[in-house]
């Protein structure tokens, strides 16, 4: 399933990606550096989420994050992977992955979808999705969703 992101969560994506790669290269605490920077826009606590999809990014693709300057108004070609992983656009970068990492990467970017959708949402005061959006489960009835590898997640209010 494809999930398509506004230009204001795209940026904030990649504004997080780009801080992320700084903070690392600094030897810096990445959490609290970008939860300082999301919680401006009422987002911090995407910070853990993020930082663990960039963290796997990295040890998936056994090479450093490639990231634009925090100036740039381009995505670099790593920035323009984060994204289609996140929108779901790019199942064959999973296939390029460490194979002991790729199902823990499904999991984190299945988790990031569900952040980036409630946060943003309860951001600019919507519902993070709609009942009928298969991706997500009404929130009254416990919902079993398989995961890859026999791994369940169960919801439940």
């Amino acid at each position: 399933m494809r999930f398509a992101f506004s230009p204001a969560a795209v940026w904030t994506i990649i504004d997080s990606a780009r801080n992320w790669r700084i903070a690392r290269d600094a030897g810096d605490p990445v959490q609290p550096s970008l939860y300082r920077r999301l919680e401006r826009f009422g987002a911090g606590l995407l910070a853990p989420v993020l930082d663990s999809v960039m963290a796997l990014f990295e040890a998936g693709f056994r090479r450093r994050f490639r990231a634009g300057s925090p100036m740039d108004i381009g995505f670099s070609r790593d920035e323009r992977d984060l994204l289609a992983l996140l929108e779901g656009a790019d199942a064959s970068a999973i296939g390029r992955f460490d194979p002991s990492l790729a199902s823990t990467m499904r999991i984190a970017l299945n988790s990031a979808r569900i952040m980036l959708s409630s946060v943003i949402g309860e951001v600019i005061g919507v519902p993070s999705a709609p009942a009928s959006t298969s991706f997500f489960f009404p929130a009254t009835a416990m919902q079993r969703a398989p995961l890859s590898n026999a791994v369940h997640v169960h919801f439940k209010q």
